[in-house]
């Protein structure tokens, strides 16, 4: 949150939040009672355009007007929710709004996600309206909230159409091109995150050890060296050295299955409800970092659906608040045991039982 409120008091002074890491001289004394509560303050802000008109707007350094920003974003949800009509939409507009985990992430922590996952189902409402310029737009404010509905993109695009894909690459091309006029790219660090944060997944736990058992990054470089001696050492080569690494290889092979994972979806699951909730929860088993807010993504379709391994996940998450703050006796193999046993099987017994309901 006081990334949120730094990024806006930056931009409130003028200068764009793209340019300079808060620890750079050049804005390090902007915002002195601010700046050492900021987390990160080497690496430049992830944060795409529409979530930092966001911090500007409703930030404006002071976090009750932020935090109720979020609560007002929760509350949007809850709404949505209800307003979808079906059997569904009263259990889980209920069970959204009493849920301790948007309760305290969203409202008590003032974590962004609650916006993107609101924008993300008034792009689903439009879409089942045959509104689908509308849902463009609500689909990229939510990209540009949160890169994380990105994932919901193909089963979106599919059938929104044109008036979907244009009405969201204008909105986009506006939004990115206003972020830039700093001179910095908006991608900011995304760069680094993508490299560097690795939290509670115990998928990427396991890519990464057998990449370090397998010594794959290290066979591949021995071969890419044979390969660089037979084409004269070009220069472009040196660039690649750097990537030898084991959780360079991890990421690469769950971004690969990432993205076999989402076409797949895309082909297959016909209803977009359905669809986007299988894309975002690929991601986010297939993320190295899968923080306990993440799972905002996931709670209102689970809930529509009544899907009883992302439910048992969202209330069992914040047992993973123990990797950061350790507690006596309790290991992270302990801590993942908690959270992914019961998921697991749950999902498993889920698969297996629609699988059994499919003709033939």
């Amino acid at each position: 949150m006081y990334r949120y409120l730094w990024d806006g008091h930056v931009s409130a002074a003028g200068i764009s939040p793209y340019a300079w890491a808060p620890r750079d001289p050049a804005v390090s004394g902007l915002a002195p009672e601010l700046a050492p509560r900021v987390a990160h303050r080497d690496i430049v802000t992830v944060y795409p355009p529409a979530a930092q008109a966001a911090f500007r707007v409703f930030g404006g350094g002071h976090t009750v007007a932020w935090k109720a920003f979020s609560a007002a974003a929760d509350l949007s949800v809850v709404a949505l929710l209800a307003s979808a009509g079906g059997p569904a939409a009263g259990f889980a507009a209920a069970l959204y709004a009493f849920h301790p985990l948007p309760v305290t992430e969203a409202a008590g922590e003032g974590h962004l996600d609650s916006l993107g996952v609101a924008l993300l189902l008034a792009s689903l409402a439009h879409l089942a309206r045959n509104r689908r310029a509308l849902a463009g737009i609500a689909f990229t404010m939510s990209v540009l909230t949160k890169y994380v509905s990105l994932a919901a993109a193909i089963p979106l695009l599919s059938r929104g159409r044109w008036k979907f894909v244009v009405a969201g690459a204008f909105s986009t091309a506006a939004l990115w091109i206003a972020a830039s006029r700093g001179g910095a790219s908006p991608a900011g660090g995304m760069g680094e995150y993508a490299e560097r944060w690795e939290f509670n997944s115990p998928v990427y736990a396991g890519a990464f050890g057998l990449m370090e058992s397998s010594e794959l990054p290290r066979k591949a470089k021995d071969a890419f060296i044979a390969l660089k001696e037979e084409w004269g050492h070009p220069e472009w080569t040196q660039e690649v050295f750097p990537y030898f690494y084991s959780a360079f290889f991890a990421r690469a092979i769950l971004g690969l299955l990432l993205a076999a994972a989402l076409l797949v979806i895309g082909r297959r699951v016909r209803d977009p409800e359905a669809a986007v909730f299988a894309s975002l929860a690929a991601l986010l088993l297939l993320s190295p970092t899968l923080h306990p807010w993440y799972l905002l993504w996931a709670l209102p379709f689970a809930a529509r659906q009544r899907e009883p391994a992302f439910l048992f996940l969202s209330f069992a998450v914040p047992v993973s608040y123990a990797l950061l703050y350790p507690l006596p006796g309790v290991s992270p193999g302990l801590v993942y045991a908690l959270e992914f046993l019961p998921f697991a099987a749950l999902l498993a017994w889920t698969v297996l039982g629609r699988r059994g309901k499919l003709p033939g």
